[in-house]
């Protein structure tokens, strides 16, 4: 049987009586560096960390010895089979070839000539893109003779680098082509160039980059208004892969110099550039085109817009759910721009159309002034009994827009608007006053009706607020069409809707504007209203000399119609139609016109009328 052993714990040997104990300093007291060094990568690849020097070290190159040169050169192998070595960098230590280089590469970005280490390194943008100009100024400016053996130096070591990348490029320039892996010699940094599309655009070229897909990344910039400040915004451009040579002005973005008529171009650019500082604040205008959108999802919308829009990126910035527009740099640009930043500025304005109800983006080129219709007011077919209204109706809305009543509420701020309430039947005229006077004040219209706000109390709040902030600082006359839910009385048993008068009583009690009401039960009307409205016009169903009236105001306006006699609008205004009815009547006459390649005459609004008449019929 074997002896049973017990085994005995093994000591520390800083716990063993016969060695003394290492005493270690506080944590961070001792002034001094420790080194540690990185060891050789192991079979897996990882490296560790040591306290000893590692064996293999190379004795530093770049000491009081070599700082005696003027230039210092790191070379390394060469594999494109035209030379065995090619230059990593180059450390200028010249402090006369340094001054010649600042003049050289003045305004370059990134590039500080006058610093104690001034080193270029592969592919050398700064001075391939600034060759002819150190070729130039080397023959034409007289150098003292330590400056002119260090510039022929730093020419000899670079001539000799570059003239390969220099002659293909020339080559391919003089042909108007570029290769891929060279585009980037055509941009240099502040270059103006310059978009292709239908619409060209100039920008000030910043920076290229490989994407990951080995597509160059061009990085530009154009000058845009925030609303207070101009200001730059960048914006990216690719140009993706592709084999042998392309036109240089093929190119998705390309230096304005390489354009065959740069001079002609530069003009437009400039014009056009003009034209959009104009429109820098609040403008009313009228636009035909192509507009951009926000999207919450994917690329931003593009759609077709005609109709009178407003120009205010300030408001832009408030009101728009994303947020105001954001610009840099403004500090570097005063508050009138110079041709050449008029050349680089964007050719979109920022502003609402009051048609869609939106915040979009516009084209300069698609806005235009507006045609005013001087007659629109004077035309008006108001109630007979009520015609003396219209001087009053127009001078009260004149003295509000131009703020000449300074009359005030106790509270200031309150009860400076003016509200003026418009009652009858369906096209009587209601709508058509609030055009024809802000027609005539040439001022915009903001028109909407109940459906646009909704139901809903909270959304019902915050659309007027923003609405009711909008409109005065436009000068606009406001215009709710159909108000009845919100003037209707209140009553004990809908909750719902007298929450919605409150919060419409409530918010017209800071409005500074002019707001027309229209409604078609006036008789229903809240009593809380009647101390807020400053006149009101009760439009009746009109009778036949009014429709004589409008039957003549529309068909005069009308296109390629004959004249129409006494007679036949006698015969016409018989007919029992509203003013909407009459103008719906002469628009599908004139396409029966049309259809027959005739002018619009009075058998044409005789078959639209007996049509009319005949389904009229049918339904009872």
């Amino acid at each position: 049987m074997a002896e049973e052993t017990t085994s005995s714990p093994i000591t520390p040997a800083s716990e063993r009586s016969d060695e003394p104990e290492i005493v270690y300093a506080p944590r961070g007291s001792i002034c001094d560096v420790r080194n540690l060094y990185q060891t050789q990568p192991d079979e897996d690849g990882e490296t560790s960390w040591t306290k000893d020097l590692p064996e293999t070290l190379v004795e530093p190159v770049e000491n009081n010895e070599s700082a005696q040169y003027a230039l210092i050169v790191r070379n390394i192998k060469c594999y494109d089979g035209w030379k065995s070595l090619s230059i990593k960098s180059v450390v200028v230590q010249s402090e006369p070839l340094k001054t010649f280089l600042g003049k050289v590469l003045k305004g370059y970005p990134g590039v500080t000539a006058s610093l104690d280490h001034l080193e270029f390194t592969r592919p050398f943008k700064p001075l391939l893109h600034r060759w002819e100009n150190f070729v130039q100024l080397r023959e034409e400016e007289e150098l003292d003779p330590t400056t002119k053996e260090h510039v022929d130096l730093f020419h000899k070591v670079f001539e000799e680098e570059l003239k390969g990348m220099l002659t293909r490029k020339k080559d391919l320039v003089r042909n108007g082509v570029i290769t891929h892996p060279l585009i980037w010699t055509l941009f240099e940094p502040n270059d103006v160039v310059i978009s292709n599309g239908s619409t060209p655009r100039a920008y000030l070229f910043s920076n290229v980059t490989n994407g990951r897909s080995g597509e160059w990344v061009l990085t530009c910039k154009h000058i845009d208004f925030d609303g207070k400040n101009f200001g730059y915004k960048e914006e990216e451009f690719t140009v993706d892969s592709f084999i042998g040579t392309k036109p240089i002005t093929s190119l998705s973005v390309y230096p304005l110099k390489h354009h065959p008529e740069q001079e002609v171009v530069r003009k437009n650019l400039i014009a056009r550039g003009k034209r959009w500082e104009e429109h820098k604040g609040y403008h009313y205008r009228q636009y035909e085109g192509l507009v951009i959108g926000t999207s919450d999802y994917g690329p931003p919308r593009q759609f077709h817009v005609k109709g009178r829009i407003i120009i205010d990126a300030e408001a832009f910035g408030v009101f728009h759910s994303h947020g105001p527009v954001r610009v840099h740099g403004s500090k570097g640009i005063g508050k009138e721009l110079t041709d050449d930043q008029r050349m680089i500025t964007s050719d979109m304005v920022y502003g609402y159309s009051l048609n869609d109800k939106e915040w979009l983006k516009f084209s300069i080129q698609n806005a235009s002034d507006i045609e005013w219709n001087s007659h629109a007011f004077e035309s008006l077919v108001l109630p007979r009994e009520q015609q003396d209204l219209k001087d009053l109706l127009l001078a009260i809305a004149k003295a509000q827009s131009k703020q000449l009543d300074s009359f005030d509420d106790v509270v200031r701020g309150k009860g400076r608007g003016i509200i003026l309430q418009l009652s009858g039947p369906p096209g009587v005229g209601k709508t058509l006053t609030a055009e024809s006077v802000a027609e005539v004040m040439k001022v915009p219209l903001y028109a909407m009706s109940a459906g646009d706000l909704g139901t809903n109390a909270d959304a019902v709040e915050h659309i007027l607020k923003d609405i009711l902030r909008m409109v005065p600082k436009w000068g606009a006359v406001l215009l709710l069409d159909e108000a009845d839910v919100f003037m209707e009385a209140r009553s004990s048993t809908d909750l719902k809707r007298n929450e919605l008068v409150s919060i419409f009583l409530r918010m017209l009690e800071y409005y500074e504007g002019i707001l027309f009401l229209t409604t078609n039960r006036a008789e229903h009307i809240d009593p809380a209203f009647e101390s807020r409205i400053h006149l009101s016009l009760n439009y009746k169903e009109l009778d036949a000399t009014s429709r004589r009236h409008i039957w003549s105001q529309f068909l005069t306006r009308s296109p390629n119609t004959v004249t129409f006699s006494d007679e036949q609008l006698d015969q016409l205004a018989v007919a029992q139609l509203n003013g909407r009815q009459i103008k719906n009547t002469i628009k599908t006459a004139s396409l029966l016109a049309w259809s027959q390649q005739k002018e619009l005459g009075f058998e044409h609004v005789q078959v639209v009328l007996n049509l009319r008449n005949s389904n009229a019929l049918n339904i009872n």
